[in-house]
C-alpha cells in the first residue's frame, strides 16, 4: 500500500512539470497576443483619426477636387505617423460619394505582429474611412446701423482739433462716385521708370491717377485701403498744398507714408503696394458731428469696419452651394437683400449701406434674419444660419413694450417703441427662441466695450436662460467678441469655419 502511494505521487510529479510548461507557454501566448492586439487597436485608432482629419480639412476645399485631394494628402501624412512608420502596403484614397460637397478619405495598411506571428498571425490588416461634407448654407447677415456705429469712436482724423474731419471709406451711393485707383503708374522726382502698381519707392512725392477727384482738396489727408487684414493694408497720404489736385487729368500729387496726425497714436504709415482698384478713403461727413466721440484714443470707426468685415465674410462662401441674405437694423429694420447665390451682388448691397442713425432694435434685427431665412430662396436641405452684430445695448422694440409675435411678422415693423433695456432684451430673447425653434443657428458678434456679453451669449443660445453652452462657458458657444473693428475679420472667419464642415461618417 505504501509503495502504491509512493508510485502515484511520483506519477503526479512527473505530470505537473509538463503541465506547468504548457501553462507557461499559454501565458506567454496571451501576453504576446495582448501586445499585438494593443498594436492593432492603436493602429486602428490612429488610422481613423488620420482619415477623419484629412476628410474634414479637404471638405473645406470642395468643390475644387484637385485642391481637396492635396489637402487630404497633407493632413493624412501629418496624422498617420504610426501607420507610416509601422505599417506595410499602406494605401490612401480619396473618393466622392453622393452628397453636398461630400468627400471620403480611406486608408489601409498591414501592421506586422511581433509575437502573434509565432502562432500563425504574421500581420494585422487595418482599414478605416471618414466622410465629411461642406454643408449647404442659407445665411442671414444682420448688421447694426444704429447711430453709435458712427461715433464709437472715429477712425482717423485729419486735424487734431477738428472732429468733423473723419477719414473713412465713405460708403455712399452711387458707387461710381467712390474714388478708386485706376492707374497704378506713379511718377516721382527721383524715379525714371513708372511702375505697373503703386509700390514702395524712394520717392516721397508721387502723382497718381484716380477715377474721380471729386471732393479732394489741397493739403487734405487721404488713405488708400488695399486689404482687410489690419496693419499693413493701408497707407496715409497728404495731398500737396499747392496744385495737388488736377481736375482735368483726374490726378492728385501726394506725399506718401504720412501719419494720422494724432498723438494717440501718431505713427507714420509705411509705403506699401496698392493694386489698381484700391479704394481711396476720403473725409466722410455723413455722420453728424454731434454724435461723434471727441475723447482719445481714436480707434477704428465701427460702421466702416463692420462694412469691410461683412463684405469679406461674403467672400468665404461658394456661390455654387451657399446663399446669403442681408438686413440692417437700428430703430427699425430694413431687409436689404433676400437669400441669393449672387454673392457679389450681396457684397455690393453691404458696401452701399447708408450712414448709421437711430436706436438699437435687436429684436427687430433677429426677426429680419428669421424672415430672410424663411423667405424667397429658402432650401430644405440647407443649414440655416443667422449672424447678428451689434456694438450697443437693446433699447427699441417693435409694437408695444409688451411682446407680441405679430409685431415681428413683417419687416419693417409697423410701429416701434423706446423700451427699457429689460423690455428690449426680453423681446430679443423671445425672437431668439422663435429662431431657435425654426432650426436657425444664431451667431452673435459684440463689437467694442459697449456691448452686454451675457445678453448676446443668451441670444446665441437661442434665448434660453442659464442652460446654453455660451452661458455655461462650454464648447459650442456661438458668441464672438471683437474689441475693435480690427478683430471683426477674425470673428467672421471663425463663424465661416464653424458652419462649413460636418463629419458625417
Amino acid at each position: 500500500m505504501r509503495s502504491t502511494l509512493k508510485r502515484l505521487k511520483s506519477e503526479e510529479a512527473g505530470q505537473a512539470l509538463p503541465l506547468f510548461g504548457l501553462m507557461i507557454f499559454v501565458l506567454i501566448g496571451f501576453v504576446a497576443m495582448s501586445v499585438d492586439v494593443g498594436r492593432y487597436v492603436w493602429a486602428r485608432t490612429s488610422m481613423q483619426a488620420g482619415v477623419d482629419a484629412a476628410a474634414v480639412a479637404a471638405a473645406q476645399d470642395m468643390p475644387n477636387q484637385t485642391q481637396a485631394e492635396a489637402t487630404a494628402a497633407q493632413y493624412w501624412a501629418d496624422n498617420s505617423t504610426f501607420i507610416q512608420s509601422q505599417g506595410t502596403n499602406v494605401s490612401f484614397n480619396v473618393s466622392y460619394p453622393p452628397g453636398n460637397k461630400r468627400i471620403r478619405v480611406s486608408g489601409a495598411a498591414d501592421i506586422p505582429t511581433w509575437f502573434a506571428k509565432f502562432f500563425g498571425v504574421p500581420k494585422w490588416q487595418v482599414s478605416a474611412s471618414g466622410d465629411a461634407e461642406a454643408q449647404v448654407l442659407d445665411i442671414a447677415v444682420v448688421l447694426d446701423v444704429s447711430g453709435s456705429m458712427c461715433y464709437d469712436p472715429p477712425m482717423l482724423h485729419t486735424e487734431e482739433d477738428d472732429e468733423s474731419q473723419l477719414m473713412s471709406p465713405g460708403h455712399y451711393s452711387p458707387a461710381s462716385n467712390r474714388p478708386v485707383l485706376v492707374d497704378g503708374q506713379w511718377t516721382g522726382p527721383s524715379d525714371s521708370n513708372p511702375q505697373d502698381m503703386l509700390g514702395s519707392t524712394s520717392a516721397n512725392t508721387i502723382t497718381i491717377k484716380l477715377n474721380t477727384v471729386s471732393g479732394f482738396s489741397n493739403s487734405q489727408r487721404i488713405l488708400i485701403h488695399s486689404g482687410l487684414n489690419g496693419t499693413g493694408s493701408y497707407e496715409i497720404f497728404q495731398i500737396a498744398s499747392s496744385n495737388g489736385v488736377n481736375t482735368t487729368n483726374k490726378t492728385i500729387t501726394v506725399n506718401r507714408a504720412q501719419s494720422n496726425n494724432f498723438p494717440d497714436p501718431n505713427v507714420a504709415t509705411t509705403k506699401i503696394v496698392h493694386p489698381v482698384g484700391a479704394e481711396i478713403w476720403i473725409n466722410r461727413t455723413v455722420c453728424a458731428d454731434a454724435v461723434r466721440s471727441t475723447t482719445p484714443p481714436y480707434g477704428a470707426n465701427p460702421f466702416d469696419g463692420t462694412i469691410a468685415a461683412a463684405e469679406y465674410f461674403t467672400t468665404l462662401f461658394n456661390a455654387s452651394y451657399d446663399k446669403i441674405g442681408v438686413s440692417r437694423y437700428s430703430t427699425n429694420t430694413t431687409s436689404v437683400s433676400a437669400l441669393s447665390s449672387n454673392l457679389s451682388a450681396v457684397k455690393s448691397s453691404i458696401h452701399n449701406f447708408a450712414a448709421p442713425a437711430g436706436s438699437t432694435n435687436i429684436a427687430g434685427g433677429l426677426a429680419s434674419g428669421r424672415l430672410i431665412l424663411d423667405g424667397t430662396g429658402k432650401r430644405a436641405n440647407a443649414v440655416r444660419v443667422m449672424v447678428l452684430l451689434t456694438d450697443g445695448i437693446a433699447n427699441q422694440v417693435c409694437g408695444s413694450t409688451t411682446y407680441n409675435t405679430g409685431s415681428y411678422n413683417a419687416i419693417p415693423c409697423g410701429s416701434t417703441n423706446s423700451g427699457t433695456t429689460t423690455q428690449a432684451q426680453n423681446h430679443a430673447y423671445s425672437e431668439a427662441t422663435r429662431a431657435k425653434n425654426g432650426d436657425i443657428l444664431i451667431f452673435t458678434i459684440g463689437l467694442g466695450d459697449g456691448v452686454d456679453a451675457n445678453f448676446l451669449k443668451r441670444i446665441a443660445d437661442g434665448g434660453v436662460n442659464g442652460t446654453g453652452p455660451c452661458q455655461q462657458n462650454q464648447p459650442g458657444c456661438r458668441y464672438y467678441f471683437a474689441p475693435s473693428p480690427a478683430q471683426l475679420d477674425y470673428a467672421f472667419q471663425a463663424i465661416a469655419e464653424q458652419t462649413h464642415i460636418a463629419l458625417v461618417k
